[in-house]
């Protein structure tokens, strides 16, 4: 199993950094690999709604579903179907004024197969990757981008 936590503070306030992450048709513009999001169900953003995300890794669609929400708080899917590696993404945001955040996320994934031997270079690159796309996330929100 591989887990990763990352965690960044943002300067805008949380309502506007979970409605942005809540909404994951906008995965594209801040998560590299990612070339496009759909609902597959309604009500999108709900506990049960599900998606699909078209990946520049061979093409590659990942379906998930929304396992929990907390609004306002935190949302949490897993990916379904043949995923590469089956996931459990949470994402959370924490006030810390009226103008800033923390917004984390926490990965966890479980290999299958060959993939369980790599698990130590898996967690490495997702962690690094996930660094990367939370420094672009922030520096979207924050209008940098």
């Amino acid at each position: 199993m591989i887990e990763v936590t990352v965690t960044t503070e943002i300067e805008v306030p949380d309502s506007v950094a979970f409605g942005y992450l809540a909404d994951v048709t906008n995965n594209p513009e801040w998560q590299h690999g990612v070339q496009s999001t759909r609902w597959t169900s309604s009500p999108p953003g709900d506990v049960g709604a599900t998606y699909d995300q078209m990946l520049d890794h061979r093409n590659q669609v990942v379906s998930y579903r929304i396992t929990a929400v907390d609004p306002g708080r935190s949302i949490s899917v897993e990916s379904t179907g043949r995923a590469t590696i089956p996931t459990r993404v949470t994402r959370s945001v924490e006030p810390l004024g009226e103008d800033s955040c923390i917004v984390s996320v926490t990965i966890v994934g479980n290999p299958r197969g060959l993939r369980r031997l790599a698990r130590r270079a898996i967690t490495k690159a997702v962690r690094r990757a996930t660094e990367v796309d939370y420094t672009v996330l922030k520096r979207k929100l924050e209008g940098a981008d």
